[in-house]
């Protein structure tokens, strides 16, 4: 994964937005073209720790950073396993693209019970925790950034601002795209976010963990 200020020549999404708001006249071929190219229908998985602040000033950046490597490092083979189209870190946080709402939903049970399982001590207080967002529809995917669009901006809201620690909740797309087996165990909220209302969907713990 390159860093950002890292120089890639290979043309990229944003490299064609660039040129769409360039070229007025052939906007709707051009938009067309990026639709084509860069467009996928997928699962997106966003997952955030717990913690991050309140413990990284209790025990020091670099003893929260080691457990972040942990967390990586077992995340990669759980996503690997379920049909994952990409997936990358940054920071406390792990971006994940599925073919399907139900490989993202199996990859974030596992994920919830891995950690779990490790209880990886943050400090003599904290363990580790984390909470997982579940979107589904379409999209515009950048090999450089990740993916872009409703469903994403949702999945990103409900794994980093909604979901308590260990939750695992599913926008109603991803809701509707997984098998009645999973909807069965699972519980309707509803917020308001920006002055919308936003129905979702958290999988009840007792089911699965």
């Amino acid at each position: 994964m390159k860093g950002n200020g890292t120089v890639n020549k290979n043309p990229d999404l944003f490299d064609s937005i660039r040129r769409l708001s360039e070229n007025f006249s052939a906007r709707r071929q051009l938009e067309a073209d990026i639709q084509k190219k860069y467009g996928l229908r997928c699962a997106m998985l966003v997952l955030d720790s717990t913690g991050f602040t309140r413990n990284t000033q209790e025990s020091g950046i670099l003893n929260y950073l080691e457990c972040i490597v942990r967390l990586r490092d077992m995340i990669e083979p759980i996503v690997s396993g379920f049909d994952c189209i990409s997936w990358r870190a940054a920071t406390d946080n792990v971006y994940a693209e599925f073919t399907t709402a139900e490989e993202a939903l199996k990859a974030a049970i596992e994920i919830r019970k891995s950690v779990k399982e490790a209880e990886i001590e943050i400090n003599d207080k904290s363990k580790l925790g984390v909470c997982i967002g579940i979107g589904f529809g379409n999209a515009l995917r950048s090999s450089r950034e990740g993916v872009f669009g409703n469903e994403m901006n949702l999945a990103s809201k409900l794994g980093e601002d909604i979901a308590g620690d260990g939750e695992i909740l599913l926008t109603e797309s991803a809701y509707n795209s997984i098998p009645e087996e999973y909807r069965n165990s699972t519980m309707l909220r509803k917020t308001v976010v920006s002055g919308i209302e936003l129905s979702y969907y958290a999988i009840e713990s007792s089911s699965y963990f």
